[in-house]
């Protein structure tokens, strides 16, 4: 009896060591901050090359997505690719710090709420604009595969311009959603 209760005592006061413990060795968790167009013009206008996320935590591609973008972040940020999320939800950006922390997302994100819905034209998510050296050179409307998403960025970090917005825009076989 006493090694039972000497064997609950101790892992009550060990379990929460243990649970903490994985969470100090993780990555900082990103903090959705708000934006307006001017920031994102900003942002658009000081990219060498960079991929911007248009999403939204009610957007089921969206989150689809999430994960393969946080690869190709991760795989391509050390030849100079930047990437930044652009957050449209309407009930701030409190509505996506969920989804973005579930995908264990580590590049920044902003929220722009409608305000960007209609400086953007944006009309369907999820979307992704390309820009190189400060001009947005494709958009790329619904969810695509990882294979696709990796061949853009690659063309677009190489020094040659990747193809105009009106070709090879996605997939032949993936529809928009």
């Amino acid at each position: 009896m006493q090694s039972r209760y000497l064997w609950v005592l101790v892992t009550v006061f060990l379990l929460p060591f243990f649970l903490t413990s994985n969470s100090a060795s993780a990555e900082p968790r990103i903090k959705v901050q708000p934006i307006d167009t001017a920031g994102i013009n900003k942002i658009v206008k000081e990219s060498e090359g960079a991929v911007m996320v248009v999403l939204a935590a009610w957007c089921f591609p969206c989150r689809q997505e999430l994960p393969t973008l946080v690869k190709l972040h991760d795989k391509y940020k050390s030849q100079g690719l930047e990437m930044v999320g652009i957050s449209v939800d309407i009930g701030g950006p409190s509505m996506i710090q969920p989804v973005l922390d579930k995908a264990h997302v580590n590049f920044p994100v902003y929220w722009a709420g409608e305000e960007a819905v209609r400086a953007l034209d944006i009309r369907a998510i999820p979307l992704l604009f390309l820009v190189k050296d400060g001009e947005v050179v494709q958009e790329i409307m619904g969810k695509q595969s990882e294979a696709f998403l990796e061949k853009k960025i690659t063309q677009l970090l190489e020094k040659s311009d990747p193809p105009p917005s009106g070709e090879d825009q996605k997939e032949p076989d993936n529809e928009v959603k």
